[in-house]
Formats: C-alpha cells, sequence, structure tokens
C-alpha cells in the first residue's frame, strides 16, 4: 500500500498537535501556542502580506507551523511513543473527556483483546443499528468488527482512552460496509480520535472529523452525540465512513474495477439532479455543505440512508435505491 505521509504527535505542556501531512494540521487548542511559535507566525504573516496579500496568509502559517511541528517531532515523538501502550479504562465513557491532554495515546488494534460479550454490550447502547440486527447478524457484525479493529493504530487526543471508543468508531465502519465482501478499508490505517472539534488549514476551518492520508479524523464529542441521537439525520461517524469509502474504492484504485465502483455509478445517475433541486426547495433534507460538491452530498446521503430513511426514499426514492445497490443493504422499514 503506498503511503508518503507519516503522523507525528508533538506535545508541549498540556496541547497535542496531530500533522497527518504538510496540508492538514489539527491542534487541540490553537490558543495555547507557545510564545515563540506565536510570534514566529506573526512575522510569517507580515511577511506573506508584503508578498502576496491578506488572501494567503492561513496557507503561510501552515507551512511555517508544520515545518516547527515536523522539526519538534524529532525530539518529542520517541517521548511520546516510545513504550507499550497504557491500558484502557474499563469505565464507561459518558461524555467527553475535557481535562488538559497530556499525550497522545497509540493503540495498536492488533493488541487490544475485547471479549465478544464487551462489544455486544458497548455495542447495544450506543448503537441503534445493531440493537436491530437479528441474533446471527449480530454475531457476524461482532467477528467483522475484530477483524477491522485489529487493522488499524487508533490515536487518542487525551489522557485516557476508553474501551468504546475503537469498539464504536469500528461498528460505524462496519455498520456502513455491512452488506459488502470488503470491509476492512484497508488505505485507513490510522483512526484519531479527539475531544472534540479540532482544527484543519488549507484552508484554516474547524472541523468534526475528516478524511486525510491514510487517517480517519473524528471528534469523539461529536461522534458521541450523534450516535446518541440516531434520527437526527447527522452522524459524523457514517459520514466520515462514506467518504473513506470512497478515497478506497474509487480514488485508489488506478483504473482497476471493482464491486463497489461499478455500483457506484447507479448513485452518479441521479445525484447532480436531485443536487440541482434540493438546491431551489424550501425545507431541504440536505445542508449547504452537502450540497456543495458530489463527494458531500454523497456522504451526507448516507447519513440520511441510515438516519432518515423514509424521509430519504419518500423524497428521492431513485436515490435511497441507488444507496441500497451501492452498500448492498436496505433500511427503509416500517
Amino acid at each position: 500500500m503506498p503511503q508518503d505521509t507519516l503522523t507525528y504527535a508533538v506535545t508541549d505542556g498540556d496541547t497535542v498537535y496531530i500533522i497527518n501531512s504538510p496540508d492538514d494540521l489539527t491542534a487541540k487548542e490553537i490558543k495555547k501556542l507557545p510564545p515563540e511559535i506565536q510570534e514566529s507566525i506573526r512575522k510569517s504573516f507580515s511577511e506573506k502580506k508584503e508578498v502576496e496579500g491578506s488572501q494567503n496568509d492561513y496557507s503561510f502559517f501552515a507551512v511555517g507551523l508544520f515545518v516547527f511541528l515536523i522539526a519538534a517531532s524529532l525530539i518529542q515523538i520517541i517521548k511520546v511513543w516510545s513504550g507499550k501502550p497504557v491500558s484502557f479504562s474499563d469505565n464507561e465513557f459518558e461524555g467527553v473527556n475535557n481535562q488538559p491532554a497530556t499525550g497522545c495515546l497509540q493503540y495498536a488494534g492488533r493488541d487490544l483483546i475485547f471479549s465478544n460479550t464487551e462489544i455486544n454490550r458497548i455495542c447495544l447502547k450506543y448503537n441503534s443499528y445493531y440493537c436491530n440486527l437479528s441474533g446471527e447478524k449480530k454475531d457476524t457484525f461482532i467477528a467483522r468488527l475484530k477483524k477491522f479493529l485489529q487493522t488499524k493504530t487508533f490515536y487518542i487526543c487525551s489522557n485516557q482512552g476508553y474501551k468504546e471508543m475503537p469498539v464504536l468508531v469500528s461498528a460505524a465502519a462496519i455498520q456502513i460496509t455491512f452488506g459488502l465482501d470488503d470491509f476492512l478499508l484497508p488505505y485507513f490505517e490510522n483512526i484519531v480520535i479527539h475531544p472534540q472539534e479540532y482544527f484543519g488549514t488549507n484552508p484554516l476551518r474547524i472541523l468534526e472529523g475528516n478524511v486525510q492520508g491514510t487517517s480517519i479524523n473524528l471528534s469523539w464529542k461529536h461522534f458521541l452525540e450523534d450516535y446518541q441521537n440516531p434520527a437526527d439525520g447527522k452522524n459524523v461517524g457514517l459520514h466520515e465512513m462514506a467518504h473513506a469509502l470512497q478515497v478506497q474504492y474509487l480514488f485508489n484504485t488506478g483504473r482497476d474495477t471493482n464491486e463497489f465502483k461499478e455500483d457506484f455509478a447507479y448513485f452518479d445517475k441521479v445525484d447532480d439532479e436531485i443536487i440541482k433541486t434540493e438546491k431551489n426547495r424550501l425545507g431541504s433534507l440536505f445542508d449547504s455543505n452537502a450540497l456543495s460538491n458530489v463527494n458531500e452530498f454523497w456522504a451526507t446521503s448516507v447519513e440520511l440512508f441510515f438516519e432518515k430513511p423514509l424521509d430519504l426514499k419518500a423524497r428521492h426514492p431513485e436515490l435511497y435505491k441507488s444507496i441500497c445497490i451501492v452498500l448492498n443493504q436496505g433500511t427503509a422499514t416500517e
């Protein structure tokens, strides 16, 4: 599997920075940057304005900060990642850990051992999709989840990891791929979990989740809240897994054909026209971000497919049918 980028964890006091590539930087609290970095950023902004104008300030900031963090990582990465991973807490995660992070916890999925009973308990509490499966399908779901989890490395930007984190994020991947033969998403080696929203650059924005390089990044706060509201049409976990499916089977296979790519043609036949229709409709099922481009439309359509399937089918039966074909499952049951 080709990979040109590395994931660096750099700590400074109670702040953790994760870099997946030069084009995307995530920060726990950007305002807590060390004074010397802030000064360097201010100088960089000033020099950039003189040369190119203020519209490119953010990109200059990203490059300067990235160079600093790469240099710092050569010193800090050994401290952060040397030694064995800390064991997960036995306490159930009931909310967001708002305590300042002092390091980035790393867990190799192959070293995480969860019993079927543990996985069943966690999924029954938080994942309504799993709750509605038959007993036999629940067994299949758990078996797939274990295989998926073993192929990933989890980075948790907090003081403590919780069992719910790798289990529920893996469950989101299994939920969306449950009808597919290929469900491991092998291109994505890393899953980075942030306590809450985080920063991305190029352009500078606040994120609840994104797919970058070979990493799937998620805000745990929003991920958990979305699964606790399974019928509001919003689920950042499913949204990012939908993007991951695109990258895995549409954008990362070159000219090679695969079943997902062939079935995705059914979605491609209807998406453009529906985007145009929804842009001019009052009370649209889709927000402005979903209607901004076909990739966001796909990911949001998947959210609605699982969380508001009856509404989606009633409004756009051809769109609902196309997703049934792509994911090889149906969700609109009375």
